[in-house]
C-alpha cells in the first residue's frame, strides 16, 4: 500500500520534496515506491520467510522513528504517513515474531 502512495503520491504532485527532510525529492520517492511495490511481489511468491519479513518489518521501524525524531522539514502530510508507515511495520513486526515463537 505504501508503494502505491508514493508513486501516486510523487506522480500527481500530492507528495514532493517539501513534505519530507532533505535529501527526499520527488525522484527518490518514485524509486522508493518501484522498491516496495517489488518487495511486495516477493512478498507474495513467498520468496522471504517469516523471520526475513520480522526482521526487516523492525528494523525498518525503528529507522523511520529515527528519522521522524532526527529529521528537519517534515510537513504534516510527510510526518504523518511516516507515522502510519512506522506504526504499522511495528505492529507487523511484532506479530510476526509472535508467529514464530508459537
Amino acid at each position: 500500500m505504501l508503494g502505491l502512495v508514493l508513486l501516486l503520491g510523487s506522480a500527481t504532485g500530492a507528495l514532493d520534496e517539501s513534505d519530507f527532510p532533505a535529501p527526499v525529492g520527488t525522484a527518490l520517492l518514485l524509486i522508493a515506491g518501484w522498491v516496495l511495490l517489488t518487495l511486495c511481489g516477493l512478498i507474495w511468491s513467498g520468496r522471504l520467510g517469516l523471520r526475513v519479513l520480522a526482521l526487516g518489518n523492525g528494523v525498518t521501524a525503528v529507522a523511520g522513528f529515527l528519522w521522524l525524531l532526527l529529521g528537519d522539514g517534515w510537513s504534516t502530510a510527510g510526518a504523518v504517513l511516516v507515522a502510519i508507515a512506522v506504526a504499522v511495520l511495528a505492529g507487523l513486526a511484532a506479530a510476526q515474531a509472535a508467529t514464530l515463537r508459537a
